[in-house]
C-alpha cells in the first residue's frame, strides 16, 4: 500500500485529469509509476550494455568498427550519389 502527499495544486490536476480519461486517480497514479519504473530500467540495461561494450573495445576493435561504418558509408554514397536525404525521403529520379 502506497499513499501519496500531492501539493493542492497537483491533487486537482491529478483530479481533473482522471475525470477526463474517466478512470480512477489510483490507478492513474500506478499507471504512471509503473511506466517509469519501466522506463528506468531500460535505461539501466543501456547504461550497462555501453559500459560493457566500452569496458570491452579497445583501441584497436574500436577503430576496425569505425573503418566498417565508413565503408558502409562510402558504399551508400556510391549508390545515392552522395545524396543527404531529407525526411522527405530519397531525390526524385532523374
Amino acid at each position: 500500500m502506497l499513499g501519496i502527499r500531492l501539493s493542492d495544486d497537483a491533487e486537482r490536476r491529478l483530479t481533473r485529469h482522471a475525470r477526463d480519461a474517466g478512470r480512477p486517480k489510483s490507478v492513474i497514479a500506478r499507471d504512471w509509476i509503473m511506466d517509469r519504473l519501466e522506463h528506468e530500467d531500460v535505461d539501466e540495461r543501456i547504461r550497462r550494455a555501453a559500459k560493457l561494450h566500452a569496458d570491452h573495445a579497445n583501441d584497436a576493435e574500436r577503430q576496425v568498427m569505425i573503418s566498417a561504418s565508413d565503408a558502409i558509408s562510402r558504399y551508400l554514397d556510391a549508390e545515392d550519389g552522395g545524396y543527404d536525404w531529407d525526411p522527405e525521403g530519397p531525390p526524385p529520379v532523374r
